[in-house]
């Protein structure tokens, strides 16, 4: 029967629900591994189309592919060649967006909850299944034996991790009760970084590969954040004891994978290099996403950490003493990038380039909030605390701010775009930044003072103010700007009482 009739075929018998349909489901998921392309193809969108249409097939048929897709023998997935069966999952996932259009043309709306309800219950097969789920992903990222060179291609690899991403978002909206389910994926997701993630060789492989590494690492941190603030009681804490080893094992990452050092040559580079990092999905010749994504995880991964509650009693000076051997030589000869080359990276994406700043500035709140790092670190993360305070003393946000001032040209303008915008978080930056100056402001003014910068900084702000009241007058301001004027006059304030004299030259 020729390929493309046998296709059709199946697809009548799922969507005619005939005693048959389970076979014919069976068939189609068979045709994912044909040598040619267009037969898996093809096969992949006849499948999704009876899924995700068919109201019969939303609860037994979806979940019976989910777990035959999820617990695909090891051998099958090393085989894989293209990719389907992962998209099939992803799109399965995302089926009820899928559902509530094709529900759209009916004469109800009755019938949109059974879509939440099959997503919800997608969700709780992969989770039933989560052990299988790893195992799938580690055959793709090595062959037996642990051989990377038998492993899957890499865009294979990219489509488990975008599946993995797509599984952990959903996570958020996990009904409660399913901790220890959720403590089970944590504990699988480290085994999963240790064995494969760590030992990865970042610097040859390309660029779209590892920004999804980085992209699964930030999606899952969401989600447990998401959890660890929705937990209470006994609950809480062991939630709250998940996610210290989860942030233990990102430290871990950092410290130990070739992904940091490979970031730190690419930062300190001032010539394009020949490794595959700097290719991109399609074409070549940039090494900023994979930095720029790195730099967004590391700020991350940084004030999780500092604003993890102390447990423990040990001295955190003794415990870095004590475990001063698990940092790798490069952490403890780091260099990190000075400012302008961190802004030569990130100025291309105002997103990217505000959220690092504000994650770098809320570490230097965090820290100085218990007296210092010694103080503030949980005793497990006791031993990275030299590094994060490096970090820290690297990226001075006085210093940062007064950056992108000048990146920006000196324009309160440019500033006040992007104040307004959607798309970045500089309200909570600049906000949190006025807190910082208003509560340092002495320490603060001499820095700025120093470096020759308390004058452009002070007349960027005031011209801000200035024109946000202006906007605010005409009713053109498109939130309420009260708490961030209030600041903006109270360092004003602080900047005349201090007498300096650039003040009478504004």
């Amino acid at each position: 029967m020729d390929w493309r009739r046998r296709i059709e075929v199946c697809s009548t018998a799922v969507q005619g629900h005939r005693d048959d349909s389970g076979g014919a489901i069976k068939t189609l998921l068979g045709l994912l591994d044909d040598d040619d392309v267009l037969v898996a193809f093809v096969a992949k969108e006849a499948l999704l189309g009876v899924l995700i249409s068919d109201a019969g097939a939303r609860s037994e048929c979806v979940n019976g592919v989910v777990k035959e897709l999820v617990t695909t023998s090891p051998e099958c997935w090393r085989r894989e060649a293209n990719g389907f069966r992962f998209q099939v999952l992803r799109q399965l996932l995302k089926v009820e967006s899928g559902y509530e259009s094709v529900q759209d043309d009916s004469d109800g709306g009755e019938d949109e909850q059974p879509g939440r309800v099959m997503e919800n219950s997608c969700l709780q097969e992969i989770l039933q299944n989560i052990g299988a789920v790893v195992a799938m992903v580690r055959s793709v990222f090595a062959g037996p034996h642990e051989c990377p060179t038998t492993a899957a291609p890499y865009s294979v690899q990219y489509e488990a991790l975008a599946f993995l991403s797509d599984f952990v978002e959903r996570l958020c909206n996990l009904e409660k009760g399913e901790v220890s389910r959720l403590v089970e994926l944590i504990e699988q997701v480290i085994v999963l970084v240790g064995d494969i993630f760590v030992p990865m060789d970042y610097s040859s492989q390309p660029t779209f590969l590892t920004c999804e590494v980085l992209e699964f690492f930030g999606d899952f941190q969401t989600a447990l954040e998401c959890w660890k603030d929705q937990t209470l009681g006994e609950e809480s804490d062991i939630v709250s004891g998940a996610y210290k080893k989860w942030l233990e094992c990102c430290l871990d990452w950092l410290m130990e994978s070739s992904c940091t050092s490979t970031a730190l040559q690419l930062l300190d580079s001032n010539e394009s290099s020949n490794v595959s990092s700097h290719e991109v999905f399609i074409g070549k010749s940039t090494r900023y996403p994979f930095l720029q994504q790195w730099l967004v995880l590391l700020s991350r991964i940084g004030v999780a950490v500092l604003g993890v509650v102390p447990d423990g009693t040990m001295s955190t000076e003794s415990q870095a003493l004590d475990q001063s051997d698990k940092q790798p030589a490069w952490a403890k000869q780091i260099q990190l990038p000075n400012r302008r080359q961190l802004f030569a990276v990130l100025a291309e994406q105002d997103d990217v380039m505000i959220e690092v700043l504000n994650g770098l500035t809320r570490m230097a709140s965090l820290a100085t909030a218990r007296g210092g790092i010694s103080k503030q670190l949980d005793r497990r993360f006791a031993w990275a605390s030299p590094s994060i305070a490096y970090l820290i003393a690297a990226y001075d946000p006085d210093l940062l701010f007064a950056d992108l001032v000048d990146t920006l040209g000196r324009d309160h303008l440019v500033l006040l775009d992007l104040l307004v915008s959607n798309e970045t978080k500089m309200l909570e930056y600049i906000m949190r930044y006025l807190r910082h100056l208003g509560a340092h402001w002495n320490t603060c003014k001499q820095k700025l003072l120093a470096n020759k910068r308390l004058e452009s900084v002070m007349s960027v702000l005031i011209r801000l103010r200035l024109e946000i009241d202006k906007l605010v007058a005409a009713d053109l301001f498109p939130f309420g700007a009260g708490s961030l004027t209030r600041r903006l006059v109270s360092i004003e304030h602080l900047y005349e009482e201090s007498g300096d004299e650039g003040a009478q030259r504004l």
